[in-house]
């Protein structure tokens, strides 16, 4: 009879046990759902039993601390490796502005420049110099277009000269022929009138 009822004390506490620890195993759990980690150790701190100097946790408890803080720490990690990508994407981007910058820099120098040269004669030379040689050319060739007009105007004054000259000597020529010819006709009858004088009679 006695073994019977120690049977049954027994049964009677590991039911007691088990309900308290089923019944702690879900306090954990569903307190831990909404308390930090800081929160939680505390949580477990206070429903943990004290002996001498030590503190006796619930292996459920310390199991589910255990779960939540790996389940943190590998949040924190994923967060803490898309943190990552995010700032090597930025990176990335980052260098490809600046690649893009310098090359923008490259292409406006390299217009300014071409701006501030012309090709001469294949020869790449500063506006200044190339609007220097230019003008220098404009005036050369103003000064030899002037030169040439003058020469042109003095051979066409000479010209006239010439042939003012040539009419006045061909008008002399003219008139000493004329007066040749009279001449001529007079002692052509003058010497007619003479044979006809000394025309010997018959």
């Amino acid at each position: 009879m006695k073994r019977a009822l120690s049977k049954y004390l027994f049964f009677c506490l590991f039911l007691t046990v088990s309900s308290g620890l089923s019944a702690q195993t879900t306090s954990f759990k569903s307190a831990f759902d909404t308390l930090s980690i800081q929160e939680q150790f505390d949580f477990l701190y206070k429903r943990s039993n004290t002996y001498e100097q030590y503190k006796v946790m619930s292996i459920s408890g310390y199991m589910d601390l255990k779960a939540n803080l790996i389940d943190s720490v590998s949040m924190y990690q994923q967060d803490a490796n898309s943190h990552i990508q995010e700032i090597n994407t930025l990176k990335e981007n980052l260098i490809a502005t600046n690649t893009q910058i310098e090359k923008l820099e490259k292409e406006l120098n390299d217009t300014k420049n071409s701006k501030d040269s012309m090709s001469l004669l294949g020869i790449e030379v500063s506006k200044a110099s190339y609007n220097a040689i230019m003008w220098g050319l404009i005036i050369g060739l103003a000064v030899v277009a002037l030169v040439l007009f003058s020469l042109y105007k003095r051979g066409h004054q000479v010209v006239k000269e010439t042939k003012t000259r040539l009419g006045e000597v061909q008008e002399d020529l003219e008139s000493l022929r004329k007066n040749a010819l009279v001449r001529e006709q007079k002692l052509a009858r003058e010497l007619m009138d003479y044979k006809l004088k000394h025309k010997p009679n018959r």
